[in-house]
């Protein structure tokens, strides 16, 4: 595919993953490394390193329109953001280090655990709740050390810690569906920033790609926001945990 003909539709596909992931609270990296390394022949390390970029931009859009909503939990972001920050920088290095082969077998299985799960905590999540940023308690040092540890592995993906942290706070802290999701992509837009400025110094960023798909992303988060408060939450995370699901089978069958 020509770049003058491939650029538009990465715009559009982009703008399309930042309406999911707004939505959803989980950043769209989850979409954009399958397009990436499947559809484009990217490697993995640049795969993951384009996605941070374009997680980046998505989630500073999302968060935007979520703040001024009011329906971010701004004490348990900002927790849990600077928390993720050394984890997101060490798992751009390890995936300078690991091979092609290594990593589809991570990104497959790692698809098939979360889109399994997903799918599942959907049929409970019926209508998902209503919003309410003041969460009165939450177990701040488990939230804070997970955290830590989402950061890695969202780097090291390249998908954003949201598909971590949006069951994590819903599942374990019990915040409120819709309040987990705009506090993901809050949590997000400080964590996807460290890993994108260590992906971009190791050269793993396909700039014109990550330009276009993040411009579209920026556009698409803004109509996510607002579609999020109507939208029933249990369709869209089943609807979330079949996709990934097919992603993780799709990157299993590359080994073979």
């Amino acid at each position: 595919m020509e770049m003058t003909l491939a650029l538009p539709l990465l715009l559009a596909i982009g703008a399309g993953v930042g309406c999911l992931g707004a939505m959803l609270g989980i950043g769209g990296g989850i979409i954009i490394v399958p397009l990436l390394t499947l559809a484009l022949g990217y490697t993995p390390q640049m795969a993951v390193g384009t996605s941070m970029v374009v997680v980046l931009l998505n989630t500073l859009s999302s968060a935007a329109g979520y703040l001024r909503r009011g329906l971010v939990c701004r004490g348990a972001a900002l927790r849990f953001g600077l928390a993720t920050l050394p984890g997101a920088a060490a798992g751009g290095y390890v995936s300078h280090l690991l091979q092609g082969q290594s990593l589809y077998a991570v990104f497959g299985l790692f698809f098939l655990l979360i889109g399994g799960k997903m799918f599942l905590r959907g049929d409970r999540k019926r209508g998902g709740g209503e919003a309410d940023a003041s969460i009165p308690s939450y177990n701040k040092a488990i939230g804070t050390l997970l955290s830590t540890v989402i950061g890695f592995l969202a780097s090291l993906l390249g998908i954003g810690g949201g598909v971590f942290h949006v069951p994590m706070m819903t599942g374990l802290l019990r915040f409120p569906v819709k309040t987990a999701i705009a506090t993901s992509s809050a949590i997000l837009a400080l964590s996807s920033l460290s890993g994108a400025v260590s992906h971009a110094v190791l050269g793993h960023v396909a700039w014109p790609a990550a330009l276009c798909l993040g411009g579209g992303a920026v556009l698409g988060a803004q109509v996510g926001v607002r579609a999020a408060a109507r939208a029933r939450t249990d369709l869209l995370i089943r609807g979330a945990g079949l996709l990934i699901l097919a992603v993780g089978i799709r990157f299993l069958s590359a080994l073979f």
